[in-house]
């Protein structure tokens, strides 16, 4: 039978002693994440400082001066490359590596069980537990403490700035913020359901292909090769239509976050205007409002990208996770039940 879908603390918890072998890499990383934000916060700064130097005095900016803010702006993004590169590399490395630990206890596990699992559980499954489910888990390992820490930096960052500039205006587009989330929770969480049924799926077209491979002689001794293509077509049918459910949540998704994206700016715009022609905000601020508010938004559509990316490899995990419980919980994707005598079996 099915585990119940474990909820993302729990799977999170379980996961998390995955990193302990690599936590000089995952430092690492998140300093190198600290140093690209810091990089990308210091442009709108600078177009801030030129433009309100040149309206109100322009003969103050001088070509050694601009030089030099372009000097260290280059210099800054060299050290961006540099650390965008290690996160780029080794970053990648340590989930794969996180990736390939895993396969190695789940391959480890599946010895230790008994024959009545393997009984209950087809090969197909097994299969797509320990290789396909797993290879989000890379791109997940690298990419979910970073860009999460990111995120935060840049929020954290940006609304200092912003409070600096115009308290007022800042307050009115983040309270938005939460408005968002909240509008994505639904959305997100059918995503995920939809990722898993999709994986689950998955299994059973390989345990499908499985089947008609090994028994091919006798599909041909009997002439069934008819009946096993319509079975095969069956379900590949039934996966196409669990894909597009899956894109139908994920279109809706996004399609929020963009309408909320629109609604930042429309605020930006008009209140921001609005405060310019009243002497409450300066021409260069409202400039260098504009360019946080854009990297603040970009923040958030990239977390939200991340989403389908953070849905797929919660869903690896939590598949991984069930097959490192099965000595507790036989399960049967089909939805067959264990005996009674197994039922006796998993209570000692």
């Amino acid at each position: 039978m099915n585990q119940k879908e474990m909820k993302t603390g729990i799977l999170l918890r379980r996961f998390v002693p995955y990193y302990k072998k690599y936590t000089k890499i995952m430092v690492m990383d998140l300093i190198c994440a600290s140093l690209t934000t810091i990089c990308e916060m210091v442009l709108p700064l600078i177009l801030r400082y030129i433009t309100n130097q040149g309206l109100r005095d322009l003969s103050a900016l001088t070509v050694r001066t601009i030089i030099s803010i372009g000097a260290l702006y280059f210099g800054l993004r060299i050290l961006d490359g540099m650390a965008s590169f290690y996160m780029a590399y080794t970053g990648h490395v340590m989930g794969a590596a996180i990736e390939t630990d895993m396969r190695e206890d789940a391959f480890g596990h599946l010895q230790k069980l008994s024959d009545n699992y393997f009984n209950n559980t087809k090969i197909g499954q097994i299969m797509s537990r320990i290789t396909s489910d797993l290879f989000e888990v890379t791109e997940f390992a690298h990419h979910c403490p970073e860009e999460f820490f990111i995120a935060f930096l840049k929020t954290v960052i940006s609304f200092i700035i912003l409070s600096g500039i115009n308290l007022p205006l800042t307050i009115l587009i983040f309270l938005l913020i939460p408005v968002m989330a909240v509008s994505c929770t639904y959305f997100n969480i059918q995503v995920r359901k939809a990722f898993k049924h999709q994986r689950n799926h998955i299994g059973e077209l390989n345990a499908r292909i499985e089947d008609s491979l090994l028994g091919n002689r006798v599909v041909r001794a009997f002439a069934n090769e008819k009946i096993e293509i319509e079975k095969f077509n069956k379900d590949n049918q039934e996966f196409l239509q669990i894909k597009r459910k899956t894109y139908k949540y994920m279109a809706a998704f996004q399609n929020t976050i963009r309408m909320f994206d629109g609604l930042m700016y429309v605020v930006v715009i008009v209140a921001g205007g609005i405060f310019m022609i009243k002497g409450l905000i300066e021409p260069g601020d409202l400039v260098a409002y504009t360019l946080y508010v854009s990297t603040l938004l970009t923040t958030i559509r990239r977390i939200i990208e991340f989403a389908e990316q953070f849905q797929r490899g919660m869903t690896g995990i939590d598949r991984f996770m069930e097959l490192m419980d099965a000595n507790v919980d036989i399960f049967d994707e089909e939805g067959g039940e264990t005996s009674d005598e197994d039922r006796r079996g998993n209570l000692f």
